[in-house]
Formats: C-alpha cells, sequence, structure tokens
C-alpha cells in the first residue's frame, strides 16, 4: 500500500429534479473560472484604458465562439460515432465532449471577429483577455481534476513527478466511488492526472500574471507569455495521458492532436513576442492615475493666452 499524497476526488452531483438535471463539481469549478476570468479581464482592460461595456462585450462572445468551437472540435476530433446521425446528435448534445485547444482557438476567433467588427485594435483586448484566462483556466482544470476527464499512465515509485502523482482507488483509468467520503485516500496505484497537472501550471502562470501586472508591462506580454509557455507545456503533459483504455485520445504519429495544436501556439507565441519586442517600451497608464492628472493644456489656448496677457497686464497698471 502506497502512502497517501493526494487524494482520488470523488465528489457527488446534487440532482435538482432527477440526475437528468443536476448541480455537478465540474460545472461549478468552470462556471466559477468564467466568473473570476472576466471579472480580471475587465480589471486588466481598465488599466490598459479599454472602455468596460466593450471588454464585457467581448467576453461574452469570445466565451461563446470558445464553448461552440470547443464542443463541435471534440466531438468532430476527439469522438468516433458509427453514423452520421449519432455524430449530428453528438453535436446537438452540449454535454457530450469539450477540448480545450479548441477552445482556446474559438475565443481567439471570437475574439478577433469582435474587434474587427468594432473597429478596435486587437492587442490590447488579447491582452487583457490572457490575463484573466490565467486564473480562470486553473479554475477549469480543478473541474477536469474532479471529474477524472483527463487520466494518466500509471506511476512508478522512480517517476521524477510521483509526487504529483493520484491515489487511485482501482488500476482503471476511471474508478467507481469506493466508500463513502468526498475523497478516497491510502490507495494501491498511483497515476498522472492531466488536470491536476495542468491546473498547478495555470496556478503558477496565474500568480505570476497577477504580480507582474503591478510593474505595468508593456501591452501584449501576457497575450505572448501564456502561448510560449502553454505550448511546451500542453506537449509535454499530452506525453503522459493515457493509451490503449475506452475513450482515449487518438494518435497520429505518435502524437495527440492537441500535440500538434501545441507545436502551432507556440510558433504563434514566439510570433507574438518579437512583435510585441519592437513595439515602443512604453507601458500602459492606469485609468485612476490619468484621471488624478491635468489634462494637457491646449498649445492654442495657451499661444492665445501668452499674447493677451501683456495687454491685460497695462489695462490693470492704468485702473491702479
Amino acid at each position: 500500500m502506497l502512502s497517501a499524497l493526494i487524494p482520488y476526488p470523488q465528489l457527488p452531483s446534487l440532482p435538482l429534479i432527477d440526475d437528468s438535471l443536476a448541480i455537478h463539481p465540474f460545472g461549478v469549478l468552470v462556471a466559477t473560472g468564467i466568473l473570476v476570468g472576466a471579472w480580471l479581464t475587465v480589471r486588466r482592460g481598465l488599466v490598459l484604458g479599454l472602455d468596460e461595456e466593450k471588454v464585457k462585450n467581448m467576453i461574452f462572445w469570445s466565451v461563446l465562439t470558445g464553448f461552440l468551437v470547443s464542443h463541435f472540435s471534440d466531438v468532430l476530433i476527439y469522438q468516433k460515432h458509427p453514423t452520421l446521425m449519432a455524430t449530428l446528435q453528438a453535436l446537438a448534445d452540449p454535454r457530450s465532449g469539450l477540448s480545450s485547444m479548441g477552445g482556446f482557438a474559438g475565443a481567439v476567433l471570437g475574439l478577433w471577429v469582435w474587434c474587427r467588427r468594432n473597429g478596435e485594435r486587437v492587442l490590447p483586448y488579447a491582452d487583457s483577455l490572457a490575463y484573466g484566462l490565467a486564473t480562470g483556466w486553473f479554475f477549469g482544470r480543478m473541474g477536469c481534476f474532479v471529474a477524472h476527464d483527463h487520466p494518466g499512465e500509471l506511476m512508478l515509485t522512480s517517476d521524477p513527478l510521483y509526487f504529483l502523482g493520484v491515489d487511485y482507488p482501482c488500476a482503471m483509468a476511471h474508478c467507481p466511488p469506493k466508500g463513502s467520503g468526498l475523497f478516497h485516500v491510502g490507495a494501491a496505484f498511483r497515476r498522472h492526472d492531466m488536470g491536476l497537472e495542468e491546473g498547478l501550471f495555470a496556478a503558477a502562470l496565474a500568480a505570476g500574471y497577477l504580480l507582474w501586472g503591478m510593474f505595468r508591462p508593456r501591452l501584449g506580454v501576457f497575450v505572448a507569455s501564456i502561448a510560449t509557455l502553454y505550448g511546451p507545456i500542453r506537449f509535454a503533459l499530452d506525453r503522459l495521458r493515457v493509451r490503449d483504455v475506452a475513450g482515449a485520445d487518438p494518435r497520429t504519429l505518435g502524437l495527440t492532436p492537441a500535440q500538434y495544436a501545441a507545436v502551432l501556439v507556440t510558433l504563434i507565441g514566439l510570433v507574438l513576442w518579437i512583435y510585441v519586442l519592437r513595439q515602443p517600451a512604453t507601458a500602459p497608464t492606469p485609468i485612476a492615475s490619468s484621471a488624478t492628472e491635468p489634462a494637457p493644456a491646449d498649445p492654442a489656448s495657451v499661444t492665445a493666452a501668452s499674447s493677451e496677457s501683456p495687454a491685460a497686464s497695462d489695462d490693470d497698471a492704468k485702473k491702479s
């Protein structure tokens, strides 16, 4: 029996009417991530001088397209259905699956289309969205952890990440609840959990962003960083993903679809860094500080005032 490190969550759902309509821990954590991420995105947008209502509108369309593309890509890429009708039924059912890389692509698509339709620069809104996404992604991946959506391979004691292994109550990738506790500890099997490990990465990234944001970094560093950091991390983590079980991710030439997407995301991040570093090294001025400073005087009014001041002085002298 292995000593317990990270317990195996077995949190129950809360039925509202029956099992067909219930509050699931996964859904609660994902909804929390969206709300917290949106709040941080709005805060960052205000620092960059963006209009609050416009930022909220951008978030709505990014989240909507993100979920749509996430769902469609999961059904079409990761799932195998015997007939076209079964595929269409899965596409029509929003509960049938979500793809994280598809969600990122959809959010970027929604952001880009919204900015083009509203005549707004993409980079300030993208930077704000990336700032909030880091924290929101942590809650989302914790939802994957409690739902056991992304199990990894079984671990040996010699594994360098052994301390991050989750104590599974069975040797299978998906275990039925064991006992009546909310967490099962002291299991005889330890397994990688992609949701937990990626959630820890998101937590570190979010903490770094919150700290970095206090020093007024140049525009674009958050969106460039999240791409260049997440791409390699996701590529490495998918190497640990469980194989040869029902529901395992398909592989082409030994790589999962997310690994191919991770390579593309990394390249996009490097291009963004080149673009960001080519811009003038000026940090954005927070709205709060700019609102307290006096507005710059209009050059024409200054010139007029200076030309009128001698005459005004002469008149005052005559009156005295």
